[in-house]
């Protein structure tokens, strides 16, 4: 009754979200304006096998592909810089420290004023994809 009276979410529409979020066919994540992540959903958990505690803040970075860091960080920079959405094609390793490729994409939250307060982002599998791409070697 208390959150209804002061317009929050219900708790069990709280749950209902994250069911959703942690459900979805891909990697879901919120961070803070400095690129710290602040939430992962559980198909990213599983899928790096990286515990919460270990991948929030920036330790997220750990699974990033060691040549692609400074790409994403570079385009996460210029799109804080612009309070705009970024794209990037990076690899992001498996729990089973096979890399794959994913389209990470995050949108940007700002208040009224334009001040950036978070990031909302999805890391989804484009791996097939980028080798379907790859020309066919020795031909």
């Amino acid at each position: 009754m208390q959150y209804e009276q002061q317009g929050f979410p219900q708790p069990e529409e709280i749950e209902s979200v994250r069911r959703v979020v942690d459900t979805i066919p891909g990697l879901v994540w919120s961070a803070g304006p400095d690129g710290s992540a602040e939430f992962l959903n559980k198909r990213w958990l599983e899928y790096t096998g990286l515990a919460r505690e270990q991948a929030l803040e920036f330790g997220w970075q750990t699974v990033m592909h060691p040549e692609d860091l400074a790409i994403l960080i570079g385009a996460f920079t210029k799109a804080s810089e612009s309070r705009e959405s970024f794209a990037v094609e990076t690899r992001i390793r498996r729990f089973d420290g096979i890399y794959r490729w994913f389209l990470m994409q995050g949108s940007p939250l700002c208040d009224e004023s334009g001040k950036l307060i978070q990031w909302y982002g999805t890391n989804t599998d484009i791996h097939d994809r980028k080798r379907a791409e790859e020309p066919a070697s020795g031909l």
